[in-house]
């Protein structure tokens, strides 16, 4: 079994995108599933997905990558048992970061017993407003682009040829060597790419050791602290 997750902050559209990526997996002949992780009240996006006939388990309670991990790890099993999907897409909330949702999956495997394949963690970026976010939450998507594999510059429809390129630069200038793919839910650009990425390509494991040690460089301290 394949877990492929998604980041990037709120309103990014993920969940658009998502149900585009699992048609495509779909038609490919791959059986989908998806966990979706809300820390509101009403939980959206599980009824989108839920509308395009996706077998999808709400995980609540807080993020995937910090206060849940023993939910998610049991929200696997009972996928794995009840559904045997080759692909898992999972959309954490909008804050949650590459390296946390790494250990995730490395608990999930180890406290399951399963055998889980990691597909590269995609960051989504809203195109049409990265400047207003980075001034507001600026850090939290800077990490979520620079420990990403890969980056969905997403929204691209609706953006003038300026606003893609200016929205380039802000990436490339967190992360010279950022993995950039742009995209958009409404047209279905990016969705093949994605969904290569996603089947083809595996996320490096999760190491605490070297996490910790990336970190520190980086952060100047532990991920917890």
């Amino acid at each position: 079994m394949r877990i492929a997750q998604v980041t990037g902050f709120l309103g990014s559209g993920k969940t658009s995108f998502l149900t585009k990526l699992a048609d495509e997996l779909i038609e490919r002949g791959y059986k989908v599933a998806v966990i979706v992780n809300d820390v509101g009240h009403i939980n959206v996006d599980q009824k989108v997905m839920s509308s395009h006939g996706l077998d999808v388990k709400e995980v609540s309670g807080g993020c995937i990558c910090c206060e849940v991990q023993g939910t998610f790890t049991t929200t696997i099993m009972n996928i794995h048992l009840s559904y045997k999907p080759d692909i898992v897409l999972v959309e954490p909330s909008g804050v949650a970061i590459p390296w946390g949702l790494k250990q995730a999956v490395a608990e999930a495997s180890k406290n399951s017993g399963l055998d889980i394949a990691h597909s590269p963690i995609v960051t989504f970026v809203d195109c049409a407003t990265i400047e207003e976010q980075m001034a507001i939450v600026g850090r939290l998507i800077a990490t979520q682009i620079r420990e990403a594999d890969a980056v969905m510059i997403n929204k691209t429809d609706i953006c003038m040829d300026e606003e893609i390129d200016n929205c380039l630069s802000i990436v490339k200038k967190i992360d010279a060597n950022a993995n950039i793919m742009l995209g958009s839910a409404m047209t279905g650009k990016g969705v093949k790419e994605m969904a290569d990425l996603m089947v083809n390509q595996t996320s490096k494991k999760y190491d605490e050791a070297m996490e910790e040690g990336r970190f520190k460089e980086q952060y100047g301290g532990r991920p917890n602290e």
